[in-house]
């Protein structure tokens, strides 16, 4: 339910005012009671566009996962991307040739190694990616577009620094592991 909050604001006393402290009450747990209530007033309005934008096109959960994995690290091998998801290479085997079945993937021979196929996204399931992306990036822009330029100021710096202290912390517990989170933050060049 919506009703006005004591400063003359609108509150939504399903969910608390201020970021829910989540058990252990550090600051992480904060930070992360704060991402959800954000998550909250994203997803509602993502949910709804997807449904329309993504018509006909239904993917699990771990189909769509496999799709990021494979645009990330194409090509792939079918041995990796088992590895990357935690799932069974016959399971993921079957993952794949929905995929490719539905045009979303395409899977190629190995040219250094003819017993293994290779992965990558076809046009269509880049395309697929790309709707779905635009889709979240349109709902953030929602929500954020009243915002005081300020506070989204704010916001951004904040986050920029988390996301760099992140990956850094990241990298130093598995320097060799390859990671879909390595992308640019805001204000960097891509290399």
């Amino acid at each position: 339910m919506i009703e006005a909050a004591p400063d003359g604001g609108v509150t939504n006393n399903l969910d608390p005012p201020q970021c829910a402290a989540r058990p252990g009450n550090g600051a992480a747990d904060r930070l992360t009671g704060c991402m959800q209530q954000l998550h909250r007033l994203v997803s509602d309005r993502l949910m709804g566009q997807l449904q329309s934008e993504l018509q006909g096109e239904v993917v699990s959960f771990t189909q769509m996962t496999a799709m990021y994995k494979v645009r990330a690290f194409a090509p792939i091998s079918v041995t990796m991307l088992a590895e990357h998801l935690g799932v069974s290479l016959p399971a993921t085997s079957q993952l794949i040739q929905e995929l490719v079945r539905r045009g979303l993937m395409e899977r190629t021979e190995n040219p250094e190694n003819r017993r293994e196929k290779l992965l990558a996204l076809s046009e269509k399931g880049q395309q697929f990616l790309n709707v779905k992306e635009h889709t979240m990036m349109g709902a953030y822009s929602e929500v954020f577009g009243e915002v005081s330029p300020e506070t989204l100021r704010r916001a951004e710096d904040a986050i920029t620094a988390l996301i760099h202290e992140a990956r850094a912390l990241q990298a130093r517990r598995s320097p060799d592991r390859l990671s879909v989170a390595a992308g640019p933050v805001p204000h960097e060049e891509p290399l």
